[in-house]
């Protein structure tokens, strides 16, 4: 989304993306403005006549790509309400929410986290969690985030941690968790115009040889932009499709 948090600057740019993304192999991309940017400085009508505008005019420009809207939801105490009131939106219309935990400290430093959580399943909605690869609380206790996921909660690794863009600390801690299967969607946290990466995830040699999980989340983005998902199991991956990893 163009102007309205720390992505891209200009619609043009958003183009670019879109561009490069399809060039990649990308057919349908979901946007995930982040919730707090949207609340202080925008409005969730305006995120949303921007989606309608910049599909527009990249019909215009002959992109073969569908855009579908989500947010990325900090965790507050204020989630489930904004979530009920739908000021706190789910990955194109479905049950699925991005959620993005504290990225410092416990759960038990953020009381209210726990809450939230549950208030979000208590509404139909699966918590996905952005980025669990960087978040302290994961990294100290991987047992924790074991635990969501058998409550019936999902994980979205960011591609730039697997190919060591935060340092090989964090590229080891997202292949263990693709080895345990408590890795579900692998995404591409794009913010400016540049090469999609998420192919280079997957046909990474090491990758390959040392994790044969990582070609099961195959598809896995691109099932979150249907308004119907399938039913998942816990801890497991979804069944492949033949869509190509979302870079959205």
């Amino acid at each position: 989304m163009p102007g309205v948090d720390d992505g891209p600057s200009t619609i043009e740019d958003s183009i670019a993306i879109a561009r490069i993304a399809t060039a990649g192999g990308t057919r349908v991309m979901l946007a995930t403005p982040h919730r707090k940017d949207v609340t202080e400085l925008s409005s969730v009508q305006h995120i949303r006549d921007l989606t309608a505008e910049l599909q527009r005019r990249i019909h215009d420009e002959n992109i073969l790509l569908t855009l579908t809207l989500g947010m990325e939801n900090h965790i507050d105490d204020a989630l489930p309400e904004d979530a009920a009131a739908g000021k706190a939106l789910t990955m194109n219309g479905s049950r699925y929410i991005l959620v993005e935990m504290p990225f410092f400290g416990s759960i038990a430093e953020h009381d209210f986290v726990e809450g939230a959580l549950l208030g979000i399943q208590a509404q139909g909605l699966t918590p996905v969690f952005a980025h669990p690869e960087r978040i302290e609380a994961f990294q100290q206790q991987p047992e924790l985030l074991e635990r969501y996921i058998n409550m019936g909660m999902l994980s979205q690794l960011t591609r730039g941690s697997l190919l060591g863009h935060w340092g090989e600390e964090i590229r080891q801690f997202s292949l263990d968790l693709l080895r345990q299967g408590m890795a579900h969607i692998i995404s591409s946290d794009t913010h400016s115009p540049h090469p999609p990466r998420t192919r280079r995830t997957r046909r990474s040699p090491e990758n390959r040889n040392r994790n044969r999980r990582l070609p099961e989340s195959k598809g896995n983005g691109q099932r979150h932009a249907p308004r119907h998902p399938r039913r998942h199991e816990a801890y497991s991956p979804f069944p492949l499709n033949e869509g190509r990893l979302g870079w959205g």
